[in-house]
């Protein structure tokens, strides 16, 4: 096929440029890195690249035919599209395909800013509708898929700012609120006040630490303290354990308490006062212990659920826990690509919290053969006790372990480690006080008290 004479906006073009993605990496790599769903022309198209950037993503390779057919087995539609694909499988320039490319998008971009400009005109916004057009010209001017550009950090300094700026007021303007807090204040106080939204955050504890009451804490003072809206999904222990526990800690009392009705008719009416007072919500979604298919692709869907209902996203979605989880694919992974699937479901989770603006927060069980090692307090869990997975830690944008040893456990303490940081160093550790009897999972006054005599 000629390249060179097609029409980047043609289907021809897809044709060939699906049909080089899959020949060459190189040309799936950029495929993955820059076509989005809105640029596709129908469903069918975008099922096939979604299930190319899952296997991508997974692999760092791309998929061959096989590959997607067995993907799309009854999908009628996507075979045929595939098979489509296949008529295309003439000397390809692949140079020539990555310019096309480029004119290919910038073409949709500038059929969507017209679109938008003449809507703008029609209701005497020309202000806007020739702001509109000022940003796709800066956009224009630096938009490249060669992997020989350049940037000239002089020339661009101050459209690197605007857009940076415009970004920060576009999510100002969508309501979004700022989520900048571990509730941890060593942790706080490392972030510095860092916009969380698409972070993916993983806490990793051995057995009976306490990586559960870790997310939990979490949810229940986003709701208190900073009236956040939390989407919790449960996929380990039954859902009445969440809600009793998330009941438990929003009012500082044993979950048992709360499940056995065993709290006075004053307290309960002053608790359910003070619950009504709190302008966050906490929402728990589980799933039946016999579904072990889980996936990355329920999440997501539970997202969708919740905006529908509640008419915008979660701020912060809570996940326990990530191990069992599947990726988007829903493939039967066999022990051999155990690691290989725990790394996709961690990939998925990290473009979806990207994609949805909302801060991924997940738990993770540690593996370690030796207890004797964990009373060790010199010793703290890091990425190497992710089991198969010790490529976990690269999709996360933080990587926090708990550590205690029997004696810690004894005395309700415990060793927080930042294993990986994207933003703020790592190596600290830091040891705090918990009260478990109480769904307490960060007692200040006592961790103050630690500090003091250190």
């Amino acid at each position: 096929m000629n390249s060179g004479k097609r029409n980047p906006l043609s289907a021809e073009f897809l044709y060939e440029l699906y049909s080089a993605a899959i020949r060459f990496d190189y040309i799936c790599n950029i495929l993955v890195s820059h076509m989005r769903k809105e640029y596709l022309p129908d469903r069918t198209f975008q099922r096939i690249q979604e299930v190319l950037s899952n296997h991508y993503r997974t692999y760092k390779k791309n998929p061959n035919y096989s590959v997607l057919s067995q993907a799309f087995t009854n999908d009628y539609d996507a075979i045929e599209l595939i098979n489509t694909f296949r008529e295309y499988d003439d000397d390809i320039d692949t140079e020539a395909i990555v310019d096309m490319f480029e004119s290919y998008i910038k073409g949709i971009e500038l059929q969507n800013i017209y679109a938008e400009v003449g809507k703008l005109y029609n209701q005497n916004k020309q202000d806007e509708a020739q702001d509109k057009l000022r940003k796709y010209a800066e956009w224009l001017s630096g938009f490249t898929l060669k992997s020989s550009a350049f940037v000239d950090v002089a020339k661009t300094f101050s459209s690197r700012f605007n857009h940076n700026r415009e970004r920060e007021i576009k999510n100002q303007s969508l309501g979004l609120r700022q989520v900048t807090r571990f509730y941890i204040p060593d942790l706080d106080n490392l972030n510095n006040g860092r916009e969380l939204r698409g972070q993916l955050t993983c806490f990793l504890a051995s057995t009976g630490v306490g990586k559960s009451h870790m997310a939990k804490h979490i949810g229940i003072h986003a709701n208190i303290d900073d009236g956040l809206h939390i989407l919790h999904f449960q996929l380990e222990g039954s859902e009445d354990e969440a809600l009793n526990a998330y009941s438990g800690g929003l009012i500082s009392k044993n979950a048992f308490l709360f499940e056995k009705g065993k709290i006075s008719d004053t307290e309960i009416r002053h608790y359910q006062a003070l619950v009504a007072e709190y302008s966050g919500s906490i929402t728990v979604r589980s799933f039946p212990r016999f579904n072990s298919r889980v996936s990355t692709l329920d999440i997501k869907n539970g997202l969708a659920e919740y905006r529908k209902i509640n008419g915008d996203n979660p701020d912060i979605v809570i996940i326990d826990s990530m191990d069992l989880l599947t990726d988007a694919s829903r493939r039967a992974w066999g022990a051999e690509h155990e690691r290989s699937k725990r790394i996709a479901v961690a990939n998925d989770l990290k473009d979806l919290a990207a994609d949805e603006k909302v801060w991924m927060v997940v738990t993770y069980q540690a593996t370690i053969e030796n207890r004797e090692w964990l009373n060790d307090e010199k010793n703290v869990l890091t990425e190497y006790n992710c089991a198969e997975a010790k490529g976990l830690a690269r999709p996360c944008t933080h990587l926090i372990s708990l550590n205690q040893s029997a004696c810690e456990r004894a005395e309700d303490m415990m060793r927080l480690h930042i294993a990986k940081s994207r933003f703020f160093r790592k190596g600290d550790t830091f040891r705090i006080a918990t009260d478990y009897d109480n769904e307490v999972f960060y007692d200040a006054g006592r961790t103050i008290n630690l500090k003091k005599y250190s």
